[in-house]
């Protein structure tokens, strides 16, 4: 039933494993306000998809909720340790790059599909196939439901500033595409890098550089991506977008799965 298709970047997220939420996401997890937009219509028994494993608030609050809940993350240790870390027969978690077709058995049955920043951590290829992976799971009229930090963040306008500054920017960043390099950073990411909780910094710089290549979306590049989306003639339909008033610059994007001619 697990899709076992291989992400690039699962690596870098097997180093970091529960220390994410243990150690690292000590002050950028979602507020009560973000996990509130996520819940909002969700009654007990809806079948609910987490998309990253590392949002482990999220599917506690789901859990709590009375939700069916499933998780999908394409890094192995991140599974593992959710599963670990939540009692024992409470969700399933299994291993899967949503940038792949969903497993069979989960295609076209979810009714909300959530996930917090995940986009953030592709390019446009990979953000659009994400997008798909996702529609892929919700049943007809289901909805995905992500939020998205538009712009850069503080880290990168640190190592674009340290960039521009030794003329190395054309290294790991392209200004057009807004496309942000960590592999390619060099010194310039070690010297830029911002702490992540109590996450050892060498540990950290391992992280990032398995990362890769992120792109830094706007609001434009948003829609535009889920306006490209389309599985089988299916397609997403934003029906919402969300400041969040905790966390600047972030928006919580609702979209659900429909047959063009049908509506939502």
């Amino acid at each position: 039933m697990t899709v076992r298709t291989e992400n690039t970047k699962a690596a870098a997220w097997d180093l970091i494993g529960s220390l994410f939420w243990e150690s690292g996401r000590t002050t950028a997890k979602p507020s009560d306000e973000e996990i509130g937009l996520f819940l909002d219509g969700i009654r007990p028994g809806d079948r609910c998809t987490v998309v990253g494993a590392s949002t482990k608030d999220l599917v506690e609050a789901l859990l709590e909720l009375g939700a069916e809940v499933t998780v999908v993350d394409f890094s192995q240790r991140m599974c593992d340790d959710l599963r670990a870390a939540l009692p024992e027969g409470s969700c399933r978690v299994q291993r899967h790059d949503i940038t792949g077709r969903a497993p069979q058995a989960l295609r076209g049955t979810q009714q909300f599909v959530l996930n917090d920043r995940l986009v953030n951590r592709f390019g446009e290829t990979e953000a659009r196939k994400g997008l798909e992976g996702m529609l892929d799971l919700l049943a007809d009229g289901g909805q995905v439901r992500a939020s998205i930090k538009l712009g850069l963040y503080p880290m990168d306008e640190r190592m674009i500033a340290a960039g521009r500054e030794r003329g190395t920017l054309d290294d790991f960043y392209d200004a057009r595409t807004k496309v942000i390099d960590f592999a390619a950073a060099g010194d310039v990411l070690t010297d830029s890098l911002l702490p992540h909780g109590d996450i050892d910094p060498e540990l950290l710089l391992q992280w990032y550089r398995g990362r890769g290549q992120e792109q830094r979306f706007d609001h434009e590049d948003v829609t535009a991506l889920l306006a490209a989306a389309d599985v089988e003639g299916r397609r997403l339909e934003l029906v919402a977008d969300t400041e969040f008033g905790q966390a600047p610059k972030t928006r919580m994007y609702t979209a659900a799965a429909v047959r063009p001619g049908r509506g939502a």
